[in-house]
């Protein structure tokens, strides 16, 4: 009984490993499977007023969009008197997760306060198999 449990749990589906990708793949073409997640890093300085932003949404029917996060913030938060850390950075986690097979473009944007033109592009192809 115990042996046919074991058989049963290793042909169950699992879910691939979170691809993550960085400022370091720009312009690049990357591969995932159907419903494996994809998460874009990319480094903000989010208190100095600059942040990423999706200027080319990828197709819908190829990658489901999640919500944005952040991670690894350069500045602990303030003890109880101490003066809050400013112009600390973090990263910025943009996730997707492979809907279908197919391929799409994204296009990632980082802009100062108040700039309407960014300083910094970020493009990269997805293939979804």
């Amino acid at each position: 009984m115990f042996a046919a449990f074991l058989v049963a749990l290793s042909l169950a589906p699992t879910s691939p490993a979170i691809k993550t990708i960085t400022s370091a793949d720009n312009g690049k073409t990357v591969t995932i499977a159907k419903s494996q997640q994809l998460h874009v890093d990319l480094a903000e300085c989010g208190s100095c007023g600059y942040s990423w932003r999706t200027t080319t949404k990828p197709d819908a029917k190829v990658l489901t969009t999640g919500k944005s996060t952040t991670k690894d913030p350069d500045c602990p938060p303030p003890k109880q008197g101490e003066p809050e850390c400013v112009g600390g950075g973090h990263t910025r986690v943009f996730r997707y997760t492979g809907k279908a097979t197919g391929k799409t473009t994204l296009r990632l944007e980082y802009f100062g306060p108040g700039r309407k033109k960014s300083s910094k592009t970020f493009r990269v192809t997805v293939r979804v198999r």
